[in-house]
């Protein structure tokens, strides 16, 4: 695990303070493109709609570079995306929340957002909120990778 700090400077208060991680990541078993399907049937189990499948690999291909297999699959949950919007606007910039897949030294790799960092971007109390979403992410990239 790596830790990572950064430097908060608010009007002359400086101070250090560990990052939160912010994904949750697994090895899959099963090959790529059986993974990204199960991603996107386990979103729907959790309530989330399916908005896009980015096929990062396809998109850099077609500007002449070369990567590994990687799809970045767009989820939302319309009920809990709308609390969180009411609460703070701006946080539609973190939306939707996204679980990456791809491979690396041989394994498929299922990555999903930690909604929980959402809190370190705003000032509005977002209570349970984020954890909730961690959690039915977490759910997801567990299911999808076993």
């Amino acid at each position: 695990m790596y830790l990572c700090v950064h430097i908060c400077v608010t009007h002359k208060n400086i101070g250090v303070r560990k990052m939160e991680k912010f994904h949750y990541t697994k090895v899959a078993k099963g090959d790529f493109d059986a993974v990204v399907d199960r991603v996107q049937s386990l979103a729907k189990e959790e309530g989330f709609g399916v908005l896009a499948v980015h096929d990062v690999k396809e998109s850099l291909a077609k500007k002449g570079i070369d990567f590994i297999p990687f799809k970045i699959v767009e989820i939302c949950n319309p009920v809990l995306a709308a609390e969180a919007l009411k609460r703070d606007i701006n946080l539609g910039l973190l939306m939707p929340c996204k679980v990456n897949v791809y491979e690396k030294d041989g394994k498929v790799i299922v990555s999903g957002i930690v909604a929980n960092v959402m809190a370190n971007f705003t000032s509005a109390d977002l209570g349970e909120l984020p954890e909730k979403v961690t959690q039915a992410i977490k759910r997801i990239v567990d299911r999808a990778s076993a």
